[in-house]
């Protein structure tokens, strides 16, 4: 019997995954519209798996993970995935011509996992962008990797994820009574539900919904004060993943508010026997293309992507380092579900290679009327898989 997700990643594992997400989403200057940091995660244990000195004690720390740990990651993250109803991830390894990898690195590599860079570029590309689609559903068609870059793809590492669930509760459907006040009047998909179960939380900061899905995934949407910056509305939200957070909007008396919320009373033909939370959002569907080089410090890839500093002697037999990293992300909300898609993809060049770019930059009804952020959670573990911010809705 396969073991699930949550048996197979300790409470301290998801901790250390969502720590990652948290701490590479703060470092960006603007908070993106889809990332998944946990399409990071597994290929910067591999990479650590492969390393020494400096540079595995900088991907170590990232992770937040020992060594014997984030070598078993991988093929943890990959088994437990298998269980999951509504989630795939799978992980790929290439090697150019050139590359005679560690014997006992390759050997810990989860099945399957490892293939070929002919060198010709036109047909190396076409099987990439063919494992990309083929393992997110078509929604991410194109490997995120320019194989013509100055300094040569060597290796490449990359992870592909992809998250579908249904709404327990469905969304009404309304393009015809848009928002009538706020940024977005006048404009998008306007959804509305209306639930019997306590799915709204509420906090000094923000207010919390938690929308079901039919598997074993949650999306959470967060609405901060209006003061309050996108990066601290999506740090409440990730400390919302926790179930204590918060309180329950059902305190509130009428009358009372809170952040995007209101009570109000009418009269029903029968006793009330539970919660009663009416939801109005919008749909979205956002996408992203973003350069993990810029995000270095917070990804622990500050000493891997440096010519002269990488150290990576325990993965290849010549040296390399990290000339690229990039991911594609796509999220999008209807009123009928969630689904959500992510390739990452690290590419290693040979050192001695001069890189293009040398300068590393760290840098109880409730609306949803303006711009908030959202997480996509592995119900059981609490693993956020997806996240990022609106700024605008869906046009119709």
């Amino acid at each position: 019997m396969s073991l699930a997700l949550q048996d197979l990643l300790t409470p301290a594992d998801v901790a250390a995954a969502n720590a990652l997400t948290r701490r590479w989403l703060a470092s960006r200057t603007e908070v993106p519209s889809a990332a998944s940091g946990l399409g990071i995660w597994p290929l910067l244990a591999m990479l650590a798996t492969g390393a020494v000195a400096d540079t595995e004690r900088e991907l170590l720390e990232a992770l937040g993970l020992d060594a014997d740990r984030a070598a078993a990651l991988p093929q943890a993250l990959l088994d437990g995935a298998r269980t999951s109803p509504a989630l795939r991830v799978a992980l790929g390894v290439w090697a150019g011509p050139s590359i005679v990898l560690d014997p006992d690195w390759a050997a810990a590599l989860p099945p399957q996992t490892l293939g070929s860079l002919t060198g010709d570029n036109a047909a190396d590309k076409t099987a990439l962008d063919a494992w990309a689609s083929a393992n997110t559903g078509g929604i991410i068609e194109e490997m995120p990797v320019d194989l013509d870059a100055p300094a040569p793809i060597e290796l490449l590492l990359a992870s592909a994820l992809l998250v579908r669930t249904k709404w327990r509760t469905q969304f009404e459907e309304n393009t015809y009574a848009p928002f009538t006040t706020g940024p977005w009047a006048g404009r998008g998909t306007l959804l509305t539900a209306s639930y019997d179960e306590d799915v709204l939380r509420i906090g000094e900061d923000a207010t919390v919904l938690t929308v079901r899905g039919d598997g074993d995934i949650d999306v959470l949407l967060g609405l901060g004060r209006e003061d309050l910056a996108p990066h601290a509305v999506l740090d409440a939200l990730i400390d919302a993943v926790d179930p204590a957070w918060g309180r329950s909007a059902t305190g509130l008396a009428p009358g009372e508010q809170a952040i995007g919320v209101q009570v109000s009373e009418y009269q029903g033909t029968a006793p009330q026997t539970g919660p009663e939370i009416g939801a109005t959002t919008v749909a979205f569907d956002v996408h992203e293309e973003l350069d993990l080089t810029e995000d270095a410090a917070a990804l622990g890839l500050v000493a891997a992507s440096d010519e002269q500093r990488a150290r990576f002697d325990r993965l290849a037999a010549r040296p390399l380092y990290v000339s690229q990293a990039r991911q594609s992300c796509t999220s999008r909300f209807s009123a009928t579900g969630f689904e959500a898609a992510a390739v990452t993809a690290i590419g290693m060049a040979l050192a001695g290679f001069i890189p293009r770019f040398e300068h590393r930059h760290v840098r109880h009804t409730v609306t949803f009327d303006r711009p908030f952020a959202y997480v996509a959670v592995h119900r059981p573990t609490g693993l956020v898989l997806v996240a990022g911010w609106v700024s605008d809705p869906a046009l119709a």
